[in-house]
């Protein structure tokens, strides 16, 4: 049981500690250059929208202001059969050049972004969120990074906006934070094996059909990886996304779907977490992704570990500290109508992170489909 403890608690500090500093240290390798330079490929951008009509109009509105070549892009729409006037909106942006794809049988995100690039023509591929606005110079951006030949996929540094949002999920600020300086410490060291939603784009050859059931976010950085290309994370363009997650309880379904869908692409790959194979990546796949999704159950294990423990006085502190840590996450979740602060609600989101990483890798062995949901706005 003292093993067990204490091998539960060196898992937990090497991947919330452990892990960040070898990677700042150069421990998994050296940073890499990304060979930029300005480039204008035709540029396919691939938005799939269900029940969007808040935001289509200012999305296409914004896609159509980028500062790139009007003739070097298209924009193509697929509405997941909207119970809303998404698709008349879609519509007035005929005159515009904007291609609108239709299902009348909801088909969920990854399938419709497959019927989507089924009729695009670009040598890029550009797939971007209903709900996220660009800045001007997005796509330049972009592709200054795929002028590099070893780069297949390159990601923004999005940024993300919720002023109604409680004190515990405020914290999801600070998370992403956290996220991002690792995202960039593994994408300076080509160890980046993963995207962010709202917007990044890939090289056509790259592209093959997702399953519906799987994200596009984090499945197809992995067939890059695969293929002997780099991810890249572009940190000097964000994509500003408005979420609609103000409590715990839809902020955690919404995390508890991502992980679902994530760890279920994992799987598929899991050949990437064999080091002979993927080399480097494994261990930032394991490390950054596998493990990271496992520290609910070691905590789990720390605690019962802990209780055959009792009669050590020092086993015996250390019981009264993780019991108190979780009394005061709870009181987090009781005072969350009321405005709290850290360090409170910092403790109640954590818990609320390992909580979705506990259901959503349980619930990815369920038949449950994963590619479908209803947004919150």
């Amino acid at each position: 049981m003292a093993f067990l403890f204490w091998f539960c608690i060196g898992i937990i500090l090497y991947v919330y500690f452990g892990y960040p500093a070898l990677l700042a240290s150069g421990f998994f390798g050296r940073r890499r250059s990304v060979l930029k330079k300005a480039c204008e490929p035709f540029v396919s951008i691939i938005v799939p929208a269900r029940n969007e009509e808040k935001n289509i109009v200012a999305k296409l509105e914004n896609l159509l202001s980028l500062d790139y070549p009007r003739d070097r892009f298209e924009i193509l729409v697929g509405n997941d059969a909207s119970t809303d006037r998404t698709p008349t909106l879609v519509r007035d942006f005929d005159s515009s050049g904007v291609l609108l794809v239709n299902s009348s049988i909801r088909q969920g995100k990854s399938a419709m972004q497959n019927a989507l690039v089924a009729q695009s023509k670009g040598e890029v591929l550009a797939f971007t969120d209903a709900d996220c606005l660009l800045p001007c110079d997005a796509l330049r951006r972009l592709m200054e990074n795929l002028s590099d030949p070893s780069v297949g996929l390159v990601t923004n540094s999005p940024v993300f906006t919720n002023p109604e949002a409680s004190g515990v999920v405020k914290n999801e600020g600070l998370y992403w934070r956290y996220e991002k300086w690792l995202r960039q410490q593994e994408s300076d060291r080509c160890l980046l094996a993963m995207a962010s939603g709202s917007l990044f784009a890939v090289r056509r050859e790259l592209w093959r059909p997702l399953n519906p059931n799987l994200g596009d976010d984090f499945v197809l950085p992995l067939q890059v990886v695969r293929a002997g290309y780099r991810n890249i994370l572009e940190t000097r363009t964000a994509a500003r996304t408005f979420l609609g997650q103000d409590r715990p309880r839809s902020m955690l379904g919404m995390k508890m779907r991502i992980i679902r869908k994530d760890f279920r692409g994992l799987l598929m790959f899991r050949n990437c977490l064999n080091p002979l194979k993927s080399g480097r990546i494994a261990i930032a796949l394991f490390s950054h992704k596998l493990l990271r999704w496992a520290i609910p159950y070691f905590m789990i294990g720390a605690l019962v570990a802990n209780l055959f423990l009792l009669g050590d006085p020092v086993y015996a502190s250390f019981f009264w500290g993780q019991a108190l840590f979780y009394c005061l996450a709870g009181a987090g979740f009781m005072l969350e109508s009321h405005e709290i602060h850290s360090p409170l609600s910092v403790l109640s989101s954590l818990c609320l992170v390992n909580c979705a990483a506990l259901l959503g890798t349980l619930g990815s062995f369920s038949r449950r489909s994963a590619g479908q949901w209803e947004t919150v706005r």
